[in-house]
């Protein structure tokens, strides 16, 4: 598997988390103290987010690392 299937399932448990709790990806980004248009990308699958910016954004949500990083 390549690294752009990884990038789309973490872009797709992101997604489906913050839409469990009803918030934008502004909010989200805001309360992971990260760009917009970084969760806009990361959300997207563009890119290679550092591992930092996953775990800012599992503490947002509230969820444990493997929530987002899990293949499902």
């Amino acid at each position: 598997m390549d690294m752009a299937f990884y990038n789309n399932e973490l872009a797709k448990n992101i997604r489906v988390e913050r839409a469990k709790l009803k918030i934008s990806q502004l909010k989200l980004a805001e309360m992971a103290d990260i760009s917009l248009d970084t969760v806009n990308m990361i959300e997207r699958g563009v890119g290679n987010p550092r591992f930092s910016t996953i775990v800012a954004i599992a503490n947002a949500l509230n969820v444990d690392l493997n929530t987002l990083l899990l293949l499902k």
